[in-house]
C-alpha cells in the first residue's frame, strides 16, 4: 500500500519524471472505462519523445515500479506510439465505489482530478453509469511539488526544478507538458484535453443508460435465435436419418 507521503501517490510518481524531463515533449494520459456493471479500469500513462526519454534514462525506475505494484497497479512494457515512447500503469476495478478511490488515489486533493466520482444506478426500466468531476490544472506543474522537499533544499515546492528548468528551456516548462482525460462509460466515449497554462477548470460529465426491456429484448431475441437454429438442426438430422433408413430399406428389399 502507498504511504502517505505525497509523492508517493500513483499520479505524482508519474509527474516527477516530468519535473527531470521538462523542456521536451512530454504528454500525460489518463484512461477512465467504465461499463455499465459499474466494473473497468483505471490507465495511467506518461508519453516520451526521444530527447526526454534519452534525459529520464530507466523510465520504470523513475516511476517507482515496485512502489506502483505494492499498491496493486500493474506496469506495461515501454511501447513506442508514433513518436512518443509510452509507460503506463493500470488497475481493475470491481464496483463504481473501488474505482472512485482509486481516481482519489491517482490524484490526491491537489491533483488536476478533483472530485472525479463513478456513480451507477439501476431502476425498474434502466441500468446507468456516471464519470463526473472537473480538470483543474490551473496550479500548474506546482501541485506535483513537495513541500518537504522544499523545505529540505531551500527553494519553491519543486525543490527549485522548475527554475531551473525554465532557465535552461528558455521556456515555461507547464507549457511544455500536456494532459489528455479520455473517459468511456457505457458506450460513450469523451476526451478532454488541458494543458497546466491553463486558467480555468473544466467539467466532466460522461454517462451512458441501457433500456432494461431493450436488453430483455435482445436476449430474447438471441434465446430465439439459439432455439430456431437447434430446430433447423435437429430437423435436417431427423430427415437425413429418414433418407437413410428409407434408402437402406430399398436395397434390403432388392437384395
Amino acid at each position: 500500500m502507498l504511504g502517505n507521503c505525497r509523492l508517493s501517490r500513483v499520479f505524482a510518481l508519474l509527474a516527477l519524471v516530468v519535473f527531470v524531463a521538462a523542456g521536451c515533449r512530454v504528454q500525460i494520459e489518463t484512461k477512465i472505462d467504465v461499463g455499465l456493471n459499474g466494473k473497468g479500469t483505471i490507465t495511467q500513462g506518461i508519453g516520451f519523445d526521444d530527447a526526454a526519454l534519452k534525459r529520464v534514462g530507466d523510465p520504470a525506475q523513475a516511476l517507482r515500479a515496485d512502489d506502483l505494484v505494492q499498491a496493486g497497479w500493474e506496469v506495461d512494457a515501454a511501447s513506442k506510439e508514433g513518436d512518443l515512447t509510452w509507460i503506463r500503469v493500470h488497475h481493475s476495478f470491481a464496483t463504481p465505489e473501488e474505482g472512485s478511490a482509486l481516481l482519489a488515489q491517482l490524484s490526491g486533493p491537489d491533483g488536476p482530478y478533483r472530485d472525479m466520482f463513478i456513480t451507477r444506478s439501476g431502476g425498474f426500466s434502466s441500468t446507468s453509469v456516471n464519470v463526473t468531476g472537473q480538470i483543474d490544472t490551473t496550479a500548474g506543474l506546482a501541485m506535483f511539488g513537495d513541500q518537504q522537499l522544499a523545505t529540505t533544499l531551500g527553494g519553491d515546492a519543486s525543490g527549485g526544478l522548475l527554475a531551473k528548468i525554465e532557465a535552461e528551456e528558455k521556456a515555461p516548462p507547464a507549457s511544455l507538458v500536456g494532459l489528455d482525460l479520455i473517459v468511456t462509460a457505457g458506450g460513450t466515449t469523451k476526451t478532454y484535453n488541458a494543458s497546466f497554462t491553463d486558467t480555468d477548470t473544466q467539467k466532466v460529465n460522461v454517462g451512458s443508460s441501457r433500456d432494461k426491456f431493450l436488453q430483455i429484448f435482445e436476449a430474447l431475441v438471441v434465446f430465439g435465435l439459439a432455439g430456431l437454429t437447434a430446430t433447423v438442426i435437429g430437423l435436417r438430422y431427423r430427415k437425413r436419418r429418414l433418407r437413410t433408413r428409407r434408402l437402406m430399406h430399398s436395397r434390403g428389399r432388392r437384395w
